[in-house]
């Protein structure tokens, strides 16, 4: 990975999708780092085919090209690799930032971030392209939002201000420019690349990853708390039928990132697509 993340930039005033932009312009994928980044998104997707809602101006909503040259298998990570990016920006500025498998970033339980990863298989290139997403909601209260996502999202702004102290004398603090928080985001990302880089791709099934993937298991493991959480996999279930996935405690990561789940059965589920949801410990 010689070029540098975000070494150039298109701007757009707006777009559908901006990793959707990427996909119809097809030229743009041969070069990794590329940054494409909008004011606002009209058509903004999540994972497994939701809807990300942008608000014009205050969110940051941009997708990078990358080459990691590794197997369809091993890109998982990245996934993973980014949430780590974003937490740590944001705790530039909030607390109480948490991770939760496989991309979303939580501020006091609600959603402040949304990852979205996709591969993408060119003629120029021996293994996928990546295309990373990123939308984070930097400015607005919940209340500017649909009424389905009000309990469920955050801002940048909004969780500033609750943890500001209006009768302590000093000034609250403001949320910083969107441009200022894109480029921190840039550069951390430059930076997690180097510091997670991944020495044995391709280990044994039954070898523990060592290194530079090691490392970012562990930090992300520690950001999400998620070993000994009890959740509910809709592991390849229908979203529709979220009643008959199965419970379990998480008990950490493969060696490609996706969860491991200690069933109620005893049995260990390797959990590697579908929703994830939290079981409140009575």
């Amino acid at each position: 990975m010689a070029k540098k993340i975000g070494k150039r930039i298109i701007r757009l005033t707006e777009v559908g999708s901006t990793n959707t932009y990427l996909k119809e312009n097809s030229d743009l994928l041969k070069e990794h780092g590329l940054v494409v980044i909008t004011e606002m998104q009209t058509s903004g997707r999540g994972r497994a085919g939701r809807m990300f809602v942008s608000l014009p101006d205050k969110n940051v909503t941009f997708s990078v090209v990358l080459h990691p040259n590794l197997p369809l298998g091993e890109v998982q990570v990245f996934s993973l690799l980014a949430g780590v990016v974003v937490a740590r920006v944001l705790e530039n500025y909030v607390s109480k930032v948490r991770l939760k498998w496989p991309n979303d970033v939580l501020v006091r339980g609600k959603k402040i971030c949304g990852i979205l990863l996709e591969t993408i298989t060119i003629a120029e290139q021996q293994f996928p392209v990546l295309i990373l997403g990123i939308g984070l909601n930097t400015k607005g209260f919940f209340k500017e939002y649909p009424h389905e996502l009000q309990d469920i999202v955050t801002t940048l702004e909004a969780e500033m201000l609750s943890n500001s102290k209006p009768f302590s004398g000093s000034e609250v603090a403001l949320p910083p420019e969107n441009e200022i928080v894109f480029q921190l985001l840039l550069k951390e990302l430059e930076c997690c690349f180097e510091e997670f880089s991944y020495d044995k791709p391709n280990s044994p099934e039954n070898e523990k990853p060592t290194g530079g993937r090691s490392a970012l298991f562990q930090e992300w493991l520690k950001r999400s708390e998620a070993i000994g959480r009890k959740v509910r996999s809709l592991n390849n279930v229908d979203q529709r039928t979220k009643g008959s996935g199965t419970d379990g405690i998480i008990e950490g990561l493969t060696k490609e990132g996706y969860l491991q789940i200690r069933t109620e059965s005893g049995q260990l589920l390797t959990h590697v697509s579908g929703d994830i949801l939290e079981i409140r410990r009575e």
